[in-house]
C-alpha cells in the first residue's frame, strides 16, 4: 500500500505541478497577448500619426499650389482689364481727329512738341491727314521747319532734330502709351488693392 501511496502522492503531485504550470503558461500567454496587442496598436497609432502627417503636408502643399494659382489667375484677369481699359481708350481716341475740339489739340501738341526739341531747325514728322492743319499752325506761330507726311496715327505728331539725335514724339498714340505708363501703378493699386 505504500507503494499506491507513493505512487498516488506522485501522480497528485505531477497533476499538481501540471496545473501550475499551466496557469504559469496561461498567464505569460495572456501576458504576451496584452503586450502584442499594445505593441500592435502603438504601431497602428504610429502609422495613422504618419499618415495624418503626410496627409496634411499633402493638404498643405495643394492649398499652397492653389492659392499660387488663383493669385496668378487674378493677376491675369486685372492685367486683361488694365489692357482692355487703354485699348478702349485707344479705340475712343483713333476718331479725335474728327472732335471739333481737334484743332485746339493739334496746335496744343505742336507747341509742346516744338518747345520740347531746343533746335533752331528741325523736321515735324505728321499724317498727311494732318498738313493743312499743321501748315495753318505753323504760320501762326510763325515756325519753318521741314514738313514730312510719313506717319500714320490717330493725330498728333513727331519732331526731330535734323541729325535725328532728338527726337520728340507727341502723337495720341505716344501720350497714350506714356499715360499708361504712369497711371500704371496707380491703376493697378486699385486693382490690386495694394
Amino acid at each position: 500500500m505504500a507503494y499506491e501511496n507513493l505512487l498516488k502522492s506522485v501522480e497528485e503531485s505531477a497533476t499538481e505541478r501540471e496545473r501550475e504550470l499551466r496557469e504559469k503558461a496561461r498567464v505569460a500567454i495572456d501576458e504576451i497577448k496584452a503586450q502584442t496587442r499594445k505593441q500592435a496598436e502603438e504601431i497602428q497609432q504610429s502609422y495613422l500619426s504618419g499618415a495624418e502627417k503626410s496627409a496634411g503636408v499633402e493638404k498643405n502643399k495643394l492649398l499652397y499650389l492653389t492659392k499660387g494659382e488663383n493669385k496668378e489667375l487674378i493677376i491675369t484677369i486685372k492685367e486683361k482689364i488694365f489692357s482692355s481699359a487703354f485699348h478702349e481708350a485707344g479705340q475712343q481716341l483713333s476718331a479725335v481727329r474728327e472732335h471739333p475740339g481737334y484743332p485746339a489739340i493739334f496746335e496744343k501738341l505742336v507747341h509742346e512738341a516744338i518747345g520740347a526739341v531746343g533746335e533752331d531747325r528741325f523736321s515735324v514728322h505728321i499724317d498727311k491727314r494732318d498738313e493743312d492743319l499743321l501748315r495753318k499752325t505753323l504760320s501762326a506761330m510763325r515756325v519753318s521747319c521741314e514738313v514730312v507726311t510719313d506717319l500714320e496715327c490717330a493725330g498728333g505728331l513727331v519732331v526731330s532734330s535734323p541729325d535725328g539725335a532728338v527726337v520728340i514724339s507727341n502723337t495720341i498714340e505716344s501720350r497714350l502709351e506714356r499715360a499708361q505708363e504712369r497711371k500704371r501703378h496707380e491703376i493697378y493699386s486699385v486693382l490690386f488693392g495694394g
